[in-house]
């Protein structure tokens, strides 16, 4: 990667500020699978302490490895924890390239 800033650190009060406050403001839809998020499940099952897949998180847009805002709402958008996780420091643009094949060929010659 060309060039990027330092990977900027999370203030807690003011992240957790900004996360209630995307919370209460954003339509609960992860923005990454487009499917219901429950804003009630808990981050960590209180039993077993697992975490868990369809909680929760608050995404950066423009990830703070490369420099998005961190604590703007215009820069947060809701997903769920296992789909944030998967996308990484991932933006939109990063999959503009890329050309999509079909694996399985639709052929029904055996």
């Amino acid at each position: 990667m060309d060039n990027l800033p330092r990977e900027q650190k999370l203030s807690g009060p003011e992240w957790a500020a900004a996360r209630k406050r995307a919370i209460a403001t954003l339509d609960p839809i992860c923005a990454i699978c487009h499917k219901y998020i429950d804003v009630e499940l808990p981050m960590k099952d209180p039993v077993t302490g697992i975490w868990n897949s369809l909680a929760v998180e608050i995404d950066h847009i423009v990830p703070r490895s490369r420099g998005g805002a961190m604590y703007a709402l215009d820069n947060l958008q809701m997903s769920h924890n296992i789909c944030n996780r998967r996308k990484g420091a991932r933006m939109d643009e990063d999959y503009e390239e890329q050309k999509v094949t079909n694996q399985v060929p639709w052929s029904r010659q055996w």
